[in-house]
């Protein structure tokens, strides 16, 4: 009596693989391209992120001084290069940034060009 038992249990085991895996054999994986899975940002995303880059590049502009010093720097450029040439750039690079910052935050709500008004117009489009 056990030994159908066995036989029994193991049919049914057998059985079971099977359909498993024959139902399994059917599935597919979804292709994924993360393109066609991106949302298009909507009208308020693109003003916010236009208003976020102008207080970024208004606040942080000062920044560029150090930073175009320190690329400056990895560059290999002389040390008299550094300590005259460099601060100017810096400045006038940090001074762009803050007026374009002021340029992004005052226009923020309103289109000036329908096409590319939610661009940046600075690259990087932030400075960290």
């Amino acid at each position: 009596m056990a030994r159908k038992r066995r036989v029994w249990i193991k049919g049914i085991c057998a059985l079971a693989v099977i359909s498993l895996t024959v139902s399994s054999a059917s599935v597919f994986a979804q292709s994924y391209d993360p393109d066609d899975e991106l949302p298009v940002p909507t009208k308020l995303e693109k003003v916010m992120t236009k208003l976020g880059r102008g207080l970024s590049n208004l606040f942080l502009g000062v920044a560029e001084i150090p930073v175009t010093w320190d690329a400056k720097l990895k560059r290999g450029k002389p040390l008299s290069y550094l300590l005259t040439v460099a601060p100017v750039m810096g400045t006038t690079r940090a001074v762009m940034r803050m007026g374009i910052g002021v340029y992004e935050i005052a226009t923020f709500a309103w289109p000036t060009n329908k096409q590319k008004n939610f661009e940046a117009i600075l690259e990087p489009e932030y400075i960290f």
